[in-house]
């Protein structure tokens, strides 16, 4: 029987007979350990773009929400029961005191001639107002002119007045507050109102 052998000298194909089916086998390969990814140390949060990203740690708790401050109620917000104005969301507060006055503004009134009932105007002014600041309100203009001021007037009885103090814009009473000269907040509450009429020689 004839041999056949390589080159090398070894035997062909080596040494399986022809005609064997080679089946290849495959080298057991061990499964790959599961990869557990490490926690990352920050969350970003950017639910507040305006105000950039902010970080939390991945173990902190959130603070827990704080309950809403309770509003005060102010005492301005009101006053004799009618709520203040409001402007363009701006809400305007009321001063705590008050005194009313009886405004006449017939400024040729005359003190000696009977008159039944003057016309006149209520108006509620802050009791820490300056003389010169409700004499202003009333419609003078910012000076220091004797020319304008205000008279207190007392009712008599049978449509007779009598005159009481006269403050012009040039004294300085006119620097003093309504309280500080008698027309406190009493004065349209508790007391009767203060009867003033316009003084100007304009």
């Amino acid at each position: 029987m004839q041999h056949f052998r390589t080159v090398n000298g070894e035997p062909p194909n080596g040494a399986i007979p022809p005609g064997t089916a080679f089946y290849p086998v495959a080298t057991p390969v061990e499964p790959a350990a599961p990869v557990v990814s490490a926690p990352p140390s920050y969350c970003v949060h950017t639910c507040c773009t305006h105000l950039g990203p902010r970080l939390f740690l991945p173990q902190q708790a959130q603070p827990a929400p704080q309950p809403a401050a309770a509003r005060w109620t102010a005492p301005g917000a009101s006053l004799l029961g009618n709520p203040a104005p409001s402007f363009d969301g701006v809400d305007y507060l009321y001063p705590q005191d008050h005194t009313l006055f009886h405004v006449i503004w017939d400024r040729h009134m005359k003190m000696d001639t009977p008159i039944a009932g003057p016309a006149f105007e209520a108006k509620l002014f802050p009791s820490g107002l300056t003389v010169k600041d409700l004499v202003q309100r009333l419609g003078a203009p910012d000076t220091d002119d004797s020319k304008y001021g205000v008279m207190e007037v007392h009712e008599k009885g049978d449509g007779m007045w009598t005159a009481g103090q006269t403050i012009l814009l040039s004294s300085d009473y006119a620097k003093k507050t309504l309280r500080e000269i008698g027309w406190d907040e009493k004065r349209g509450f508790s007391t009767k109102p203060v009867w003033i009429k316009v003084h100007t020689e304009a």
